[in-house]
């Protein structure tokens, strides 16, 4: 691992500057909480973390006793506590929230993960005589979730990362002014403090096989590669010169921060005129991003504002950055033979029953660069190396019992790759129940062997 650079500035904008100041902010703020008999905002968590009791405990002033109720459920808590999609999950269900203002659990999860970090309040646990050998392939949320949860089973892991750095998409695909990359690199370090090895550079499926990890001592893999790989506009013309992939796109920003690449070098440059078509919070990041290079730049959506995929908070961001937006509007296909010059569309109409109709009206936006923001994949040339089941998109199929495995033997798969592209808490609760999956199938392994 490399010390970030930064060298866009994004990072030393003051984002984190609604964050508590104090503890006494905090405990304040945790006061606020009702102790729900039937918390609802737990129910609104998809890993089901220990709200009401970290936020309990937090307000008796008791960071340790809060970190450990959301070490039950979660292992990236200071990251999870900055994207994960609060006010879709524990923050909307708030009851407070119905009423007035929702306890900012969000905020409250960021500031005990911060403290803990700061105050070296993180367990060590002893390391006892190692289980077995378990490989992750990708360093992304559900495979970090996986190494976490194996490593305090008392396994050996060993992650292995096609790029240079770790966090997969926490790296490579949010911008760093929505996580500052700090946070990244501390909960590696303290895989690494757990027993983690990491080995950066190692593409499994070109670089090396599967079959070599088993022969290497590997009791069982686990592929966490993500879907990297954006689809196409899907318009006429959409391979012409200055349509960018959004996730290509932030990945290479991500490489001019570390110092790997040359901003010159971007496909986004200062006075672009850039169409970013999509409305996820991918469309978003980069739209945000294109704007921060000194770009004009417009979403382009066919559906209305309500219909956006993106959080309303990432919405209202954007707007506030200056992202224009351009809704009802169809993309039909890019203008330019060479080289973009913009992106044709058709209006859309919203009928009383909701139904959206195309309504024969044409027109064009003008623009020097298009960013195809609408949706990820797996990379299919690589998942064909890994030689397990999966569909013509490249998803893979797993069983539930052993839970995650694939149908090769010992090798087990979660997070993107296989439910598709979600929320990072997701990705993290299907990493850490493949790696109770592994466990089971190991030990049952090593029990069969006792018996022969």
């Amino acid at each position: 691992m490399v010390e970030y650079k930064d060298v866009l500035g994004f990072e030393q904008e003051p984002l984190e500057s609604a964050d508590f100041a104090s503890l006494k902010e905090a405990v304040e703020e945790a006061r606020r909480c009702l102790n729900c008999a039937v918390p609802q905002c737990r129910k609104g968590c998809p890993i089901n973390n220990e709200i009401p009791q970290f936020i309990h405990a937090l307000a008796q002033g008791n960071i340790g006793e809060a970190a450990e109720h959301i070490a039950h459920n979660s292992c990236l808590p200071g990251i999870c506590g900055r994207v994960c999609p609060w006010e879709k999950q524990c923050e909307g269900a708030c009851v407070l929230g119905k009423k007035g203002k929702h306890v900012e659990i969000g905020k409250l999860e960021r500031f005990v993960a911060d403290k803990c970090f700061e105050g070296g309040l993180l367990p060590l646990p002893k390391k006892g005589d190692a289980v077995a050998k378990v490989a992750v392939i990708g360093s992304g949320p559900a495979g970090l979730a996986a190494a976490h949860e194996l490593l305090s089973r008392q396994y050996d892991v060993t992650i292995f990362e096609s790029a240079s750095e770790p966090g997969g998409m926490l790296m490579f695909g949010i911008p760093s002014f929505r996580l500052h990359k700090k946070h990244v690199y501390r909960e590696m370090e303290y895989l690494q403090q757990l027993g983690a090895v990491f080995q950066f550079n190692t593409k499994i499926g070109a670089d090396k096989q599967i079959s070599d990890l088993f022969a290497e001592g590997y009791e069982a893999v686990f592929i966490a590669t993500g879907a990297p790989v954006g689809w196409n506009l899907g318009v006429e013309n959409d391979t012409v010169d200055g349509v960018v992939d959004a996730q290509h796109f932030l990945t290479q920003v991500q490489q001019v921060q570390l110092g790997q690449a040359k901003q010159e070098d971007l496909p986004i440059q200062p006075g672009d005129d850039v169409i970013v078509v999509g409305a996820g919070n991918v469309a978003i990041d980069a739209a945000r991003t294109a704007l921060r290079l000194k770009a004009k730049v417009t979403i382009v959506y066919r559906r209305a504002e309500k219909n956006m995929k993106c959080l309303p908070s990432e919405y209202e961001a954007a707007k506030a950055d200056g992202v224009a937006f351009k809704f009802y509007s169809a993309p039909k296909a890019v203008v330019g033979q060479d080289h973009v010059e913009g992106l044709q569309y058709e209006k859309q109409q919203i009928l009383e029953d909701a139904t959206m109709v195309p309504t024969g009206e044409f027109g064009v936006v003008p623009a020097n660069k298009i960013i195809a923001a609408i949706g990820n994949r797996p990379e299919l040339d690589c998942m064909r190396q890994f030689s397990v089941d999966m569909n013509g998109d490249g998803y893979i199929f797993t069983k539930d019992e052993p839970y995650g495995m694939t149908s090769q033997t010992g090798v087990f798969a979660a997070g993107d790759i296989v439910h598709k592209p979600a929320t990072v808490v997701l990705a993290m609760r299907e990493g850490k129940k493949v790696a109770v999956g592994i466990d089971q199938y190991i030990k049952a392994k090593h029990l069969m062997a006792k018996c022969q």
